[in-house]
């Protein structure tokens, strides 16, 4: 009966052993992406007066990797949840989600309203209990972000995927049903359907996320500690696609401004969708022949990118940037390269989610130290040097010193009632 419509969604093989030391390294480097695409935000970010080069931002992929993380989520959740879903694994399950993301949220959401000197409480509250979003909430209105560490948003993206999650690991719907209706729900709203742009854009989101569940899920896992891919021209084609937007620049050739969703979930951006799956399957080496085959068309759709942007006359020098990356990338993409140094990022990847939501606050806080100290490229130097340690530190506390304790006790006491 499920055959039409795929596979079921449910685990279809044992739980790893041991850390996966390279997808953890690709975390870290996707926190770093992010805490990049602040520091150098063609804007006074950093420097109260002194603004960097606009050429910076030609390797934001701040965006990219916030999606990376969404697939990334999926994937990981998949990985630790192979039992079937009966009420004490699901309890277990909902104790672990809580452990490990409400300690470190409200310790941002805290330090947040610390550097803060208004903060309405709605939106104190609505960051506590992730709810802070940009659309509102049927009959409850809207939880605003918090002005100086709008990151947060994705964390209430997560809470839904997390809840939604139990109803996918209790029915194990049919794979291909579960994307077609998130599909269906995207497109509706943009072609004007009653479908409110709250639920269009957790379902845009969601294609992530149930990507890399699905990948955990059914894709055998790798035993060869020592794989080799070619995961470095899977990068290069994340940034090229981002930089390129052939969907995007499709969309605007065709006067299709209702699937142009100005936030990062957006039907706009869901060819980057396909890149992102190629990095995951090329970091843990599952499903090699899809593998090959995402290699072939982010390729051959980055070629139409470069075509579409040329012929559009909209040719600009992030397109060079991009263009380069495009040729490494299909120069490199039939090598297989080790992964030592996704492995040697590995601790990085330790305080990814640290590292995510307490930079922004710390980054806007700053600007108010050293008034006089501003105005160079040496002082906006120094600042961000500063302000990466001080991050860095923080971020290792909350996850190696802080954090542990707490959730421990957390994961005890619900574990106990």
């Amino acid at each position: 009966m499920n055959a039409p419509l795929g596979p079921p969604l449910r685990p279809m093989f044992g739980s790893p052993t041991g850390r996966d030391l390279p997808l953890e390294g690709l975390r870290g480097l996707c926190a770093l992406a992010v805490f990049y695409a602040h520091i150098f935000l063609p804007a006074a970010a950093i420097d109260p007066v002194w603004v960097p080069s606009d050429r910076f931002w030609h390797f934001n992929l701040g965006a990219p990797a916030v999606l990376m993380f969404f697939v990334l989520s999926g994937y990981v959740i998949g990985l630790v949840t192979t039992q079937p879903a009966t009420a004490s694994h699901v309890r277990t399950y909902l104790v672990h989600r809580v452990a490990r993301l409400v300690p470190l949220n409200t310790a941002a959401v805290l330090l947040s309203v610390l550097l803060l000197p208004h903060v309405t409480g709605r939106a104190f509250l609505g960051n506590l209990l992730f709810l802070e979003n940009s659309e509102p909430y049927p009959g409850l209105g809207a939880f605003p972000l918090l002005f100086n560490n709008a990151n947060l948003w994705s964390l209430n993206y997560e809470a839904v995927y997390y809840l939604g999650f139990i109803a996918l690991w209790r029915c194990a719907p049919p794979t291909t049903l579960v994307f077609g209706l998130m599909g269906i729900v995207v497109a509706a709203h943009a072609l004007g359907a009653p479908v409110s742009a709250l639920f269009a854009r957790y379902a845009c989101g969601a294609l992530y996320w149930l990507a890399g569940l699905a990948i955990a899920w059914h894709a055998a896992p790798v035993v060869d500690a020592d794989r080799r891919t070619n995961w470095p021209a899977a990068l290069l084609a994340l940034l090229a696609i981002w930089q390129l937007g052939p969907l995007r620049a499709l969309f605007y050739d065709l006067s299709l401004s209702d699937w142009l969703w100005m936030t990062t979930v957006s039907p706009h951006r869901l060819d980057l969708l396909l890149a992102c799956v190629w990095v995951l399957l090329a970091v843990t080496g599952r499903a090699p022949r899809l593998c090959g085959t995402l290699t072939r068309v982010c390729l051959g759709w980055l070629t139409v990118g470069i075509i579409l942007q040329a012929w559009r006359g909209e040719w600009r020098e992030v397109h060079w940037v991009a263009a380069a990356a495009v040729g490494l990338a299909a120069f490199s993409s039939s090598w297989k390269f080790p992964l030592t140094p996704l492995r040697r990022c590995a601790p990085l990847g330790a305080i990814s989610f640290g590292l995510y939501i307490i930079a922004s606050p710390f980054q806007l806080g700053q600007r108010v130290v050293w008034p006089e100290f501003s105005g160079s490229w040496l002082t906006f130097t120094v600042r961000a040097v500063v302000l990466t340690f001080v991050t860095l530190t923080t971020a290792w506390l909350l996850e190696r010193r802080l954090g542990p304790p707490i959730s421990r006790w957390l994961r005890g006491n619900k574990a106990n009632h």
